[in-house]
């Protein structure tokens, strides 16, 4: 049997229409963008608008964050789960992380670790309301959302901390030849690295038997409350780690320039789109990737052309309810196939 290549493999993955999507919108922007069709030289493609180096540099910053959470979303989901209080960890993180760079003379590093052990604390609770009190992980953590976005008002007071250390801030803005950000290099490193624990380790196959079938997962052995708990703390870390990355990037600690920025449904519908199933068992980072690159895409073209931004979130939600239509499709149709076998 002949081995199956790699652009086989790319055309066969569900997130294969979306990487023809991202390319085309990509081509049109940078035509749009770039005035040739007004006279300007074919040059200006790649010195105006969309592919000019201030704007694609703006465009990797954003993703940065958007990637960190990108990668524990979509591990839950595939899990079977759902977290919708990431972006406010990232930003009950940031503030405390801010708040001791001010108020104390403690070394960042060391208040970096205590904003991680505090991450930790995030996922554990989580845990706790779904595995012990049995919430519904949709009710579990939109109920925390609104506790982590409280608790940002009341450690400031509803202010922003300015972060003035200086190393800190040097690697939240370190770029390479000026376009590409060392922190979004970290973030597909990042997103390599969960790939490959998806789909080449046992725990990753662990991971789509329990969102899967989760029956069948626990009369195989897995420990589904153990499986929870790890994709839950991991969630956590991450979403802390992208929301101090954006800290030190703007500088400041602010909570709502973190939720605008990476909110909770962009970073869900992107892995939605890109193949992953919200009820669990399918679905991989790397679509998830594209299809988030690609919502970013569409986003910087509509800013880029000066059209209204409100286009951009009815786009977002129109997406969102295609693919969870097809999404459930889908599943009605592995069920009826399942029913007729047996």
């Amino acid at each position: 049997m002949r081995k199956e290549t790699f652009v086989r493999r790319l055309l066969r993955d569900k997130a294969a229409p979306l990487l023809g999507v991202l390319i085309v919108l990509t081509i049109i922007t940078m035509i749009l963008s770039s005035g040739i069709l007004h006279g300007e030289q074919i040059s200006a493609l790649f010195t105006k608008g969309f592919m000019s180096s201030g704007n694609l540099l703006s465009v990797f910053y954003n993703l940065v964050i958007q990637c960190l959470m990108l990668c524990g979303i979509s591990m839950i989901l595939i899990g079977g789960n759902i977290d919708l209080s990431v972006a406010g960890q990232a930003a009950l993180s940031t503030m405390v992380f801010g708040w001791f760079c001010k108020n104390t003379s403690m070394a960042w590093p060391l208040a970096l670790v205590i904003t991680l052990a505090m991450a930790v604390c995030f996922g554990l609770i989580n845990t706790f309301l779904v595995n012990k009190l049995k919430f519904p992980p949709f009710i579990a953590t939109i109920g925390m959302a609104s506790v982590y976005r409280g608790l940002c008002n009341v450690i400031t007071t509803g202010n922003n901390i300015q972060i003035s250390r200086a190393t800190f801030i040097t690697i939240g803005n370190t770029s390479i030849a000026g376009i590409l950000p060392a922190t979004f290099v970290f973030a597909l490193l990042l997103i390599i690295i969960y790939q490959f624990v998806l789909s080449k380790t046992t725990f990753g196959r662990t991971i789509y038997m329990a969102g899967g079938n989760p029956n069948a997962a626990r009369l195989s052995g897995i420990k589904l409350n153990k499986v929870r708990l790890i994709l839950f703390i991991n969630n956590s870390i991450l979403a802390a780690i992208g929301g101090l990355l954006w800290s030190a990037q703007i500088k400041m600690a602010s909570p709502t320039a973190i939720i605008s920025a990476a909110p909770d449904m962009r970073v869900i519908s992107a892995a939605i789109l890109g193949g992953v199933s919200f009820i669990g068992g399918s679905g991989n980072i790397v679509g998830a990737f594209i299809a988030l690159l690609l919502l970013n895409v569409f986003d910087n073209m509509l800013k880029v052309l000066n059209v209204q931004s409100y286009w951009n979130v009815f786009a977002t939600g129109f997406l969102l309810a295609v693919a969870l239509i097809i999404d459930y499709i889908n599943v009605e149709r592995r069920r009826k196939s399942l029913l007729l076998n047996r």
